[in-house]
């Protein structure tokens, strides 16, 4: 029996100085019933070592709606590489990949099914994009795709069951998706860092379509008792919880009653950060008390990420980056928030469609924009500025953007 305490002294102990190496820094996605229980204090083997000020620290960046238009597809197509897949999205994403690839965990919201054989690529109402894009999004560096949006169900149960399957398939955490009720509350928890991330997602509608009463699959509709329930487990299992809500009014730029009566009782719960979409537009970025005098950083919309919609404000988006800090017995918290502009360029022709961060977009480019021949649309470059600047507080803007952008 000594030798057995001794031999499990020495691998925590190793265990403790591989922390500080600054291990575990591969992503591990685990499920709820996949976490080891933590021994009693009185199990632990006396640490020589004086740990209490350990910091863990977790990059985490947000993108907003991907939502795959004919131009997006017909790109693609023209982008393949000989010896490759059918179609190659990567280029669309070629400006904005190193905020990608660089954060521990990247996130974005991809609106839009991916059924795979025997569906037609189709788009607006009623969208399916090819699998290939899910793939480019992994290799992007993506690891949460978020699917639960009013577009789900837009290839019925079948479409939304082809797309789950394909995603579980990925090296990717899939959340929003959900193939029983079971699994609905077996909560999506990532391990980065010594930490771990809990996420949680909900969205407001499916465009009045719904499952087949045959199909066992869960939409997750926002509704407060499966938020509090499922909060409550999240935290239970994890060191943060990160909420994914679909919601608002298409065109808002301020949230409506109803987003921010969500957004407290997110706070309510104890999730520590909130991020939204849906509206297809920016809106402000704020903190939020909760009811236990938590602080809950709320984004409640990030824009389009990559779309091909009718109006100027539709192409402005951005990216909400933040660290998530654990350091010592304190609370893990969130630091060093920023939020980065983006712009959705595709011309008229609807060829080299790219995703610009908004300090590097011209009003030379802005000048090609297919926006300006929609309607009699405009497309004016300080207009797409205006559009950030009006919205997000500027604590949250880069010196650079606040620099080349001043007055």
């Amino acid at each position: 029996m000594k030798t057995k305490g001794c031999i499990f002294a020495v691998l925590f102990i190793f265990a403790i100085l591989l922390c500080f190496a600054g291990c575990s820094m591969e992503r591990t996605v685990v499920y709820q019933e996949s976490i080891p229980l933590l021994p009693d204090a009185e199990q632990l083997p006396e640490i020589p070592t004086d740990v209490s000020n350990a910091e863990f620290k977790v990059s985490f960046l947000g993108c907003g709606d991907n939502i795959i238009y004919g131009g997006n597809t017909r790109d693609a197509r023209l982008k393949a590489v000989e010896g490759g897949r059918f179609y190659n999205f990567k280029p669309q994403y070629a400006k904005v990949e190193k905020y990608i690839s660089s954060a521990d965990i990247a996130f974005i919201n991809q609106e839009t099914p991916m059924c795979g054989d025997g569906y037609d690529i189709s788009y607006y109402p009623r969208f399916n994009s090819p699998q290939d894009l899910g793939h480019d999004l992994v290799e992007l560096g993506f690891d949460v795709i978020n699917i639960a949006n009013n577009h789900m169900l837009d290839q019925n149960s079948d479409g939304l069951s082809r797309t789950i399957e394909f995603l579980k398939g990925l090296d990717v955490l899939m959340i929003g998706g959900y193939e029983n009720s079971e699994d609905f509350d077996n909560i999506r928890v990532i391990k980065k860092n010594q930490l771990r991330i809990a996420f949680i997602s909900y969205t407001y509608e499916t465009n009045g379509l719904r499952k087949s009463q045959s199909s066992e699959l869960v939409v997750p509709y926002i509704n407060d008792d499966d938020i509090k329930r499922q909060a409550e487990i999240a935290k239970n299992i994890s060191d943060f919880v990160i909420a994914s809500v679909h919601w608002g009014n298409e065109g808002a730029f301020k949230p409506s009653n109803e987003q921010k009566r969500v957004a407290q009782l997110f706070a309510d719960c104890g999730v520590d950060v909130i991020i939204g979409h849906h509206p297809h537009v920016l809106q402000p970025i704020e903190w939020l008390t909760g009811e236990e005098g938590n602080e809950t950083l709320c984004v409640y919309s990030l824009g389009n990420f990559l779309a091909e919609q009718d109006y100027d404000y539709n192409t402005v988006g951005g990216m909400i980056s933040f660290d998530i800090v654990s350091r010592g017995s304190q609370k893990t918290k969130v630091e060093n928030v920023l939020f980065t502009p983006t712009v959705c360029h595709y011309p008229a022709t609807f060829r080299e469609n790219i995703i610009y961060p908004m300090t590097e977009y011209t009003p030379e480019l802005a000048g090609l924009h297919a926006v300006k021949n929609y309607y009699k649309n405009t497309y004016v470059y300080d207009k797409l500025i205006n559009y950030v600047t009006d919205t997000i507080d500027e604590q949250y803007l880069s010196v650079e953007f606040k620099e080349k952008f001043a007055g």
